[in-house]
């Protein structure tokens, strides 16, 4: 079994670790990419006024809110979960909105793994840098690391989904990934333990 050694983590659990860190990596760049300024002026809008009738107007009307409907981040996502659910995605490419939810899904799966990992795998020896107190911050932000792997896919999906008056927990599971990350990078960084984690190293 590929499980952690007295100088390091094991091959497996370098690997999650990484596929995780490049899941949340390609999340965050996807999910701030997807613009919620399309423009979703119809042909002949700049036409409408005077010089259209009523009817055209409504029609104008009609396909300016369909596209703002699909375009814009909620919708485009709510649009993205129903392809999702019926069988439907990627039948005309992967936009960005469906590729948002489906690395959720694999952050979700991802998390599963390392969890199910951790329960039948060691955990190498605390390294001898760390002191008492930074075994302590490592120990609560790892936790609220993996509970985060878990809470932010799903707070969005539950977004889509359910209602999207839960906006303000999906933001809030963003800044508490954040400020756990920004202490787990800190600590590791200080303390120069970024070789335990990397393939091939074990020091």
């Amino acid at each position: 079994m590929s499980g952690a050694t007295a100088t390091g983590y094991g091959v497996v659990a370098k690997t999650l670790h990484w596929l995780t860190v490049a899941a949340f990596v390609l999340q965050f760049v996807v999910g701030y990419s997807m613009s919620t300024e399309t423009d979703c002026d119809p042909p002949g809008e700049d036409r409408s006024g005077g010089d259209t009738s009523d009817a055209e107007e409504e029609r104008l009307d009609r396909l300016e809110d369909v596209c703002e409907a699909r375009t814009g981040e909620d919708g485009a996502l709510a649009t993205a979960w129903a392809d999702l659910w019926d069988g439907r995605i990627g039948l005309d490419g992967i936009a960005l909105p469906e590729l948002h939810l489906l690395l959720g899904l694999a952050i979700l799966l991802l998390g599963g793994l390392r969890l199910g990992w951790r329960l039948i795998a060691s955990l190498p020896p605390w390294d001898p840098r760390l002191t008492a107190a930074d075994r302590r911050v490592a120990h609560v932000t790892e936790r609220v690391l993996l509970a985060l792997m878990f809470v932010v896919p799903a707070t969005g999906l539950a977004l889509v989904a359910v209602s999207d008056d839960l906006v303000a927990l999906h933001v809030a599971a963003h800044v508490a990934f954040f400020v756990a990350l920004g202490v787990h990078l800190l600590l590791v960084l200080r303390r120069g333990l970024l070789p335990r984690m990397l393939p091939g190293l074990r020091t």
